[in-house]
C-alpha cells in the first residue's frame, strides 16, 4: 500500500513552478525522476525536489495542473524538513512569481517586494505611460 499523499494546486506554468522552487533553495530535477515512500513502493514524476540528497516531493502533470505528492511519513524521521507549511510555502512563493510575470509581460516593473513580518509578501508594481 502506497503511503503518498496528493494534493491538487493550481499551479499550471513549470517555469514559474521550478523559479518558486529556486527562490525557496529547493534542488530540483526534471529528469525522468521516482520517488520512493516508505514501503519503498518507487512512482514516476515530471519534477522532484530534493532536500539533503534526498527526493523528498514529486510534482506530476495531470494534463491540467501539477499535483504534489509526497509521502509524510518520511518526514517523521528528518528534523530538518517540517512539512506542515511547505506546500503553503511553495504555493505563495509560485502566487507572487506569477503575479511578477503576469505584470512584466502587461510593461510593469517590480519596484519593491518585502516579506512581512506575518509571513505575507508585499508586492510593488509601476507602468509608466
Amino acid at each position: 500500500m502506497s503511503h503518498f499523499s496528493r494534493i491538487t494546486t493550481n499551479i499550471t506554468n513549470l517555469k514559474i513552478l521550478k523559479q518558486s522552487l529556486t527562490d525557496l533553495n529547493f534542488e530540483y530535477s526534471t529528469k525522468q525522476s521516482h520517488l520512493q515512500d516508505s514501503n519503498g513502493n518507487l512512482e514516476y514524476m515530471d519534477i522532484v525536489v530534493k532536500k539533503n540528497d534526498k527526493n523528498i516531493i514529486g510534482f506530476l502533470w495531470n494534463g491540467k495542473e501539477y499535483t504534489f505528492i509526497s509521502d509524510f511519513d518520511l518526514w517523521k524521521h528528518n528534523q530538518e524538513i517540517y512539512p506542515e507549511n511547505i506546500i503553503e510555502k511553495i504555493l505563495q512563493q509560485y502566487a507572487i512569481n506569477s503575479i511578477i510575470e503576469v505584470s512584466h509581460a502587461e510593461g510593469f516593473k517590480t519596484i519593491n517586494k518585502e516579506k512581512l513580518k506575518d509571513g505575507s509578501t508585499k508586492l510593488i508594481v509601476q507602468r509608466w505611460n
